[in-house]
């Protein structure tokens, strides 16, 4: 398997990217500066800033810093942090001079009274009497201990003292912070510093903008640069939650500040179908190389190649033995298997790099725990039931009960399979005719163009003994397995939108679903659904509404829903499922909408029964 941290091997040829950055740092008539690298989770934002950051590591007159936000989240106020981090590292990493010690410690003393004039405002004016009392280093819990020892009187007679340090206040403190630091940075021999901040986005809106706020006080220094990796729109939405909107007015506060703040952004665009197939192949060549340090030799070469033969070139079937030695019977079924699922995962997945290697890294997982029970998966058969799993996880669900009783077998496969695979036109008729038998429900899955290519793909599935394969799946059939961690920032947000209190962003989510991938859109979805089976009372319920909302707007998980709906008990549904059914199916799956109502015509909850069949009359 493959690790999910970052990576100094370049698989993807971030070069230009890697070059877009380092030229800014560079460039010193560009410093200070702040460059932002944005990109979705899981897009290689990390390994990218980790590239960039060993191409300075060897230079004795460049002082890296490395900041992780996430780390401090719930300890201390961000911005001291930071700025007492950067402190501390040129402390660290530099033989000062006494001059150097002064400018040192009064940045320390500043930094402090930074801290404490942000805890003033948390805890009351009141705190900011404990005046300098040598709080370096100390947390605010241990600061308010200490009021017991304070000599008030004392501090009285400081404050009246109309010497320098006596008349200091925040502004000041923060006017001279920088001033200092030049000074620092002058005396130390330092030629520039570059301070790396990592994991932002995964940080509350409250540390989002405590580290902006530091990062704004060190833009006014000479020779820093700042490179920060994030999901742009979540540093958006806790800039907006911190600077809500002006009623009235055009303005994009989270953008516009976001603009000012990020003065070089630079984008990390999800990979392409091409792009996909060689991280994919790449992925794999590394898994079953023997030697690492030859791997990387090649790797290179196919780095190389990616440049001189123009953005076309594809590390595939069909030129990877130019690169990787072949023969391996495991590393060739791997390669074949990067043919089969790379369309779909490109598509699905967004081109994103981190849920590829999870999808993998879950096949991988599933293939070792049926090796310890002495039972052999075909990697290929396994994969494809994962992309249902993915995409489509109702109708994963539903072949999952069909198995169950029937020793592994699904009949249906064979059905669908015998319908979709006619290629000529008599054939064609043929299986247009053997659609009419299919009830609704069936039907509807080969009105969703992907099932129908799903269905189609290799391998067939009709023969397979398939109860190995739900087993060890059994992560994904439990009501508590909902899977939020492959749910991307965007998908996150959307979903919590959809859930939220307010009707008015409820409404405006709505207007955005049509713009979700299809993994988005199956994980809000399996998200949404799982939600609902724990819910009590649906009468009220935004989740079971938001199921509506979504693929409406999404058309091709309506096949998701009639399954979902067709399984439910129906003693639990509301009095509007028949009204939500039939506006979201009446125009264009009309048997299944048809079958839906009849089977509620019977119920036991008489409500539902009535409405039911005045919606078929």
């Amino acid at each position: 398997m493959w690790n999910d941290n970052e990576s100094l091997s370049d698989y993807i040829d971030y070069s230009h990217l890697l070059k877009a950055v380092t030229t800014i740092i560079d460039t010193d008539n560009l410093l200070p500066c702040s460059i932002g690298i944005y990109g979705d989770w899981g897009s290689g934002k990390s390994s990218l800033m980790r590239m960039v950051e060993q191409n300075y590591e060897d230079d004795n007159d460049i002082l890296v810093i490395k900041f992780n936000g996430w780390l401090f989240e719930g300890y201390e106020d961000a911005k001291s942090v930071l700025m007492g981090r950067i402190v501390d590292e040129i402390i660290s990493q530099r033989k000062f001079s006494e001059k150097a010690i002064k400018y040192a410690a009064k940045l320390l003393k500043r930094v402090d009274w930074i801290k404490v004039a942000g805890s003033s405002l948390k805890y009351g004016m009141s705190f900011l009497t404990l005046g300098p009392v040598g709080i370096a280093g100390m947390s605010l819990a241990d600061t308010m201990s200490k009021m017991k020892d304070i000599d008030y009187e004392n501090y009285i007679k400081e404050k009246q003292d109309k010497s320098e340090d006596s008349d200091e206040t925040l502004r000041s403190n923060i006017q001279e912070f920088h001033k200092n630091f030049e000074a620092l940075i002058e005396e130390t021999k330092i030629k520039k510093i570059v301070v790396f901040i990592d994991d932002l986005d995964r940080c509350s809106p409250d540390t989002i903008i405590g580290t902006l706020e530091a990062i704004k006080l060190f833009l006014f220094t000479k020779k820093t640069a700042f490179v920060i990796g994030a999901d742009e729109r979540l540093i958006k939405y806790a800039v907006k939650r911190r600077f809500p909107e002006v009623p009235g007015e055009n303005l994009e506060v989270g953008r516009d500040y976001l603009e000012k703040l990020i003065q070089y952004p630079i984008r990390i665009p999800p990979l392409n179908k091409i792009e996909l197939t060689t991280y994919v192949n790449l992925l794999f060549s590394q898994l079953y190389s023997t030697d690492a340090k030859e791997f990387e030799k090649k790797r290179d070469q196919v780095m190389q190649a990616k440049i001189t033969k123009g953005f076309d070139f594809t590390l595939d079937q069909s030129n990877i033995s130019d690169f990787f030695d072949d023969g391996n019977t495991d590393f060739d079924d791997a390669i074949a298997l990067c043919a089969q699922i790379v369309p779909v995962l490109n598509t699905g997945l967004n081109g994103n790099p981190r849920q590829t290697k999870r999808f993998l890294n879950t096949i991988l997982i599933r293939i070792s725990m049926a090796s310890a029970k002495g039972i052999t998966l075909k990697r290929r058969v396994l994969a494809k039931l994962m992309l249902l799993e993915y995409f489509k996880p109702e109708t994963f669900t539903h072949f999952h009960d069909i198995q169950a009783g029937n020793d592994g077998q699904i009949s249906l496969i064979e059905k669908l399979e015998n319908i979709t695979s006619v290629p000529t036109s008599d054939d064609t008729k043929e299986g247009e005719e053997k659609m009419v038998d299919l009830p609704p429900e069936e039907k509807i899955l080969l009105e969703d163009d992907w099932i129908t290519d799903w269905i189609q793909s290799e391998p067939k599935l009709a023969k397979e003994d398939l109860q190995p394969y739900f087993y060890f799946s059994r992560d994904k059939l439990t009501i508590s397995a909902v899977n939020l961690q492959r749910m991307t920032p965007k998908a996150q947000e959307v979903f919590k939108k959809l859930l939220s209190e307010s009707a008015a962003v409820q409404k405006n989510v709505v207007k955005t679903l049509g713009t979700l991938s299809s993994s988005e859109a199956a994980s809000i979805f399996e998200a949404l659904a799982q939600k609902v089976r724990q819910e009590e009372n649906l009468s009220n319920s935004k989740a079971f509404k938001a199921l509506f909302d979504l693929c409406r707007e999404k058309s091709e998980l309506k096949s998701q829903i009639v399954t979902f709906l067709s399984k439910y008990p129906d003693h639990k549904l509301p009095l509007v499922t028949p009204t939500h059914a039939e506006s979201l199916l009446k125009d264009s799956n009309t048997e299944a909408l048809n079958q839906l109502l009849t089977s509620w015509s019977n119920s036991a909850n008489q409500g539902l029964a009535n409405l039911a069949k005045k919606k078929i009359k």
